[in-house]
C-alpha cells in the first residue's frame, strides 16, 4: 500500500509538470496563430467590420465574408484559451479575466474602432 502512494504520488507529479508542459506549448502556438492574424483583426476593426465587445471577445458589426467570419471564429477561440489560462494561474473565472481584458481593450483601442461598454452600447471611438 506504501508503495502504491509514493507511485501515485510520483505520476500525479510527473502528470503536473507533463500538463503545465503542454499547456505553456499551447500557449506559444496560440500566441503565434494570433501574432500571424494579427494584421487582418486590425484591418477588420479598422475598418467597421470587427467591433470589441464587453466580454473580451471580437463581434462581427457588419456582414463578413466566410474567410472574414473564420478568423474571427480562430481569434476568439484563442482568446478564450488565453482567458482559460488567465483564470487558472490567478484563480479567477474565465469571464472576470474577459471583462477585464475589454476594459483594457477599450482603453487602449485606436480612433475609430466599435467598442461594446459595459452597458451594452456600442460606441466607436
Amino acid at each position: 500500500m506504501k508503495h502504491y502512494r509514493i507511485y501515485l504520488i510520483a505520476l500525479i507529479t510527473l502528470l503536473s509538470g507533463f500538463t503545465a508542459h503542454v499547456q505553456a506549448a499551447d500557449l506559444s502556438e496560440v500566441k503565434a496563430r494570433m501574432s500571424e492574424r494579427l494584421g487582418k483583426v486590425v484591418a477588420m476593426k479598422k475598418n467597421g467590420s470587427f467591433g470589441e465587445n464587453n466580454l473580451g471577445y471580437l463581434t462581427a458589426r457588419k456582414a463578413v465574408s466566410a474567410a472574414n467570419a473564420r478568423i474571427l471564429a480562430a481569434e476568439n477561440t484563442d482568446r478564450k484559451t488565453v482567458y482559460r489560462s488567465i483564470a487558472a494561474m490567478t484563480k479567477s473565472s474565465v469571464t472576470t479575466v474577459a471583462k477585464a481584458r475589454a476594459k483594457s481593450i477599450r482603453k487602449v483601442a485606436p480612433k475609430g474602432t466599435w467598442v461594446q461598454l459595459t452597458s451594452g452600447v456600442w460606441k466607436q471611438l
